[in-house]
């Protein structure tokens, strides 16, 4: 209940307070929503346009791979027999080996003690390799709309930093402070760096 009342006060502060930091902190929950204080209309809607696409494309990943995962599962049940395990693995397994006999054989060979992994979850493809490829290549289309959904998390993340970087950006333009932005770019062996240093 305090968290409630909390959370409650704090948005109310933000929404009709007048504190810069608060157009900040606008920007940080909606993207855009801080531009609109200082009446940068164009800077405001390119970063809502930018929340709108980035959201509809994240939730359209989902539920594209939900589909997706559920017409796979559906498919290796009618043609395979396979059991509808919670393991994410067993799916891969599924699309790799005939039967489960065959992924006992080849582990038992490697010796890494994977043999009989799914002995309560068997299933066999007839020999059929056409229908394990199908079952295959939609797990695997289904994994790419998963990690698109993902990466869009990212970008909306980006998306609300960024906005409330420039609302801090307008706030100092507006209050005729000095501003500059340094860039720096840092490389070594394993990664590159693209640094940007804001100076107020």
């Amino acid at each position: 209940m305090y968290k409630t009342i909390f959370l409650t006060l704090f948005y109310l502060n933000i929404g009709f307070g007048a504190s810069p930091t608060n157009s900040i902190a606008k920007s940080f929950l909606i993207p855009g929503w801080g531009e609109m204080d200082f009446g940068y209309k164009k800077s405001s809607k390119f970063f809502i346009q930018s929340e709108i696409i980035l959201l509809t494309g994240c939730f359209s990943a989902f539920k594209a791979s939900n589909l997706i995962k559920k017409k796979y599962i559906t498919y290796a049940n009618d043609h395979a027999g396979a059991s509808s395990a919670s393991d994410d693995r067993y799916w891969v397994d599924i699309g790799n080996y005939n039967t489960n006999l065959n992924f006992d054989s080849e582990h038992l060979r490697m010796r890494d003690d994977k043999e009989g992994q799914w002995q309560d979850f068997p299933w066999d493809w007839d020999g059929n390799d056409f229908k394990r490829k199908k079952f295959e290549n939609m797990r695997i289309a289904s994994d790419k709309y998963y990690l698109g959904g993902k990466f869009l998390i990212g970008g909306i993340i980006m998306n609300h930093i960024i906005s409330a970087i420039n609302t801090l950006y307008i706030i100092r333009l507006n209050e005729d402070k000095k501003l500059s932005l340094k860039s720096s770019i840092n490389y070594n062996q394993k990664n590159l760096q693209y640094i940007i240093t804001m100076q107020f």
